[in-house]
């Protein structure tokens, strides 16, 4: 799965720059049921804002300017070898307890620095280079990151409009109707990677 940096539909924006960004985690978004190429999976994608880059962008005919946000989908699971449980392992720098691993709120991340590991892909067609998150490690700057943008934690079933209003376009069209329990990263038996 290709992760491409959070922005319009017609991207001109440089990618972020590939090494280590210090980022602070701005949403967390529940989109619901989603056809993955493992069948249909509760995913949720979370964004984290890069205080070093600024952008400029155009939004119904008006200039805006803001930092950088970079997001990544994740099924939500917290299986051994689940891309999230990995990545959270990873920023959190120790392992799940098994009390953890009965209901970890996914909550607990939003606002919470990190330093990102940014690497960069290539299209197929060689036309485009995507900024990725390869990794999320401990934030060992000095002093809180403060976010630009205000946090925003959506649940798709624990519906809250006033939330769901403040999501990206973007995001927002991709969440679908409810059809299970709500926005924790359930433990599966096996979540097989391709690799």
């Amino acid at each position: 799965m290709i992760i491409k940096e959070n922005s319009s539909k017609s991207n001109d924006y440089e990618p972020i720059p590939k090494g280590r960004h210090e980022a602070i985690c701005v949403t967390i978004a529940g989109i619901g049921e989603q056809e993955t190429s493992y069948g249909v999976k509760n995913q949720v994608i979370v964004t984290w804002e890069i205080p070093s880059i600024v952008r400029e962008w155009t939004k119904d005919g008006e200039a805006k300017e803001g930092r950088a946000q970079i997001s990544r989908t994740f099924t939500c699971s917290l299986a051994p070898k689940a891309s999230l449980r990995l990545l959270l392992e990873s920023w959190r720098d120790k392992e799940f307890t098994q009390e953890e691993l009965q209901g970890f709120d996914l909550k607990k991340l939003l606002g919470v620095s990190c330093t990102l590991k940014i690497k960069h892909q290539t299209s197929a067609d060689g036309s485009k280079i995507y900024a990725n998150i390869a990794d999320v490690e401990p934030y060992e700057g000095q002093g809180e990151l403060e976010p630009e943008a205000t946090p925003v934690i959506y649940d798709p079933y624990n519906h809250d409009s006033e939330a769901f209003s403040k999501l990206p376009d973007w995001i927002a069209s991709k969440v679908e109707a409810p059809t299970s329990a709500g926005l924790e990263a359930d433990v599966e038996e096996i979540e097989e990677i391709p690799f």
